[in-house]
């Protein structure tokens, strides 16, 4: 079995309808990642996107590369990308998409690298129904 690989990025919506821009990138990406085994979540704060996401090594990359180039956002920081250190946090979801209401922007995390920034924008997030 291919060994698991997480990714953490931040990045700022481009265009003038930021909502509409995320809709359209959470219903891509449930499509996409079911096709290649991707799981993970996508947070949205009103302008900024933090989007977590573990599979295998080739297909993470492969998802970097098309975000890089991916005109619908910009400004992107790689805040973590690495092996995981256990079995996938979000095993059910192609990409859960949630929207953060609590008033404070995504941009709190941009200093934090590796394993510390995933469990603090794990730790943010609203009670959800993770896989052990």
């Amino acid at each position: 079995m291919e060994p698991l690989v997480q990714f953490l990025y931040l990045s700022r919506i481009a265009g003038e309808k930021p909502f509409e821009v995320v809709a359209e990138v959470a219903v891509q990406a449930r499509r996409n990642n079911a096709r290649v085994g991707i799981t993970g979540v996508l947070v949205f704060d009103g302008a900024h996107v933090c989007q977590y996401v573990e599979g295998s090594l080739a297909e993470i990359d492969g998802l970097i590369e098309r975000l890089k180039r991916d005109p619908r956002h910009e400004a992107l920081q790689v805040l973590h990308h690495g092996p995981s250190e256990g079995e996938r946090l979000f095993a059910r979801w192609r990409m859960g998409y949630l929207l953060l209401d609590d008033g404070q922007e995504l941009t709190r995390f941009a200093a934090l690298r590796g394993p510390a920034a995933v469990r603090a924008v794990l730790d943010q997030l609203p009670l959800v129904d993770l896989e052990p």
